[in-house]
């Protein structure tokens, strides 16, 4: 008995063809229509990544301080150093989709304790004072951008800071590319037959299917997306509570 049965990626555009009728079964598809489709598979998990939580990317980094930096680039070839914690001697350089949660820990006693660093729109970030000031921080701001992601951190580590804590985060990354024909899809296995009506649904146009059978298969992949996505979700309740910081104090409400 097993549950980890897969599929690798040419696995995954010929079971899309065969949804399709366009290939018979026991076929293969040829490298032209391989390469066509892979095409289409990657710009579908790319846009994957940003739908749910996918909670298996969510990783937590280490980044090192330096120096007085207030701001670190992560991610592309240029990244700020950063480390998976379970692989804590390989440097990550894909960039994060999002900051969920960040913390400092202070590794100078024994246990470590980790003290919460507040994440800060871009709004409350811009309207703080001096950013260059330096001391241990409290606040956080990461900015999106297209390659890469920047990490504003507020106050600039000062020299206690470096020697004595180390910025951890949890991200969300995103999800591999699929390059070679034996590569499995960076999903769970309850995820492959979603992702195979889906590369259909993506395909089906372009081979003429039918338009009564294209309806189909657009229903049948995005019933599975959205049964995968509601299962994709945090098993634990999540608390709410005001935000006092934008509040007027009772002093001065008229």
């Amino acid at each position: 008995m097993s549950s980890t049965y897969t599929v690798t990626r040419d696995q995954v555009i010929a079971l899309a063809l065969r949804k399709l009728g366009v290939l018979e079964l026991g076929d293969t598809p040829d490298a032209n229509s391989i390469a066509n489709a892979n095409m289409s598979l990657n710009l579908l998990i790319k846009q994957f990544s940003t739908e749910g939580l996918k909670l298996w990317k969510n990783a937590e980094l280490r980044i090192p301080l330096v120096g007085s930096n207030n701001y670190y680039v992560l991610g592309g070839s240029n990244s700020a150093l950063m480390y998976d914690t379970t692989q804590p001697s390989t440097a990550v350089t894909d960039k994060p989709l999002k900051i969920l949660q960040a913390w400092y820990r202070n590794i100078s006693v024994a246990p470590n304790i980790d003290t919460p660093i507040q994440l800060l729109s871009k709004q409350e970030y811009n309207i703080l004072g001096s950013k260059f000031s330096t001391g241990t921080a409290n606040s956080i701001f990461y900015d999106v951008k297209a390659l890469n992601g920047i990490l504003y951190i507020y106050l600039s580590p000062d020299t206690y800071s470096l020697a004595n804590l180390e910025l951890h985060v949890v991200a969300q990354m995103p999800l591999n590319d699929m390059l070679l024909s034996t590569d499995i899809p960076d999903f769970p296995n309850e995820w492959m037959n979603t992702l195979i009506w889906n590369l259909a649904d993506q395909l089906a146009i372009e081979y003429g299917v039918p338009m009564n059978y294209r309806n189909e298969i657009m229903t049948r992949a995005k019933v599975y997306k959205d049964q995968m996505n509601d299962w994709d979700v945090d098993a634990y309740s999540t608390n709410f509570q005001p935000d006092y910081r934008s509040m007027i104090p009772n002093s001065y409400a008229r």
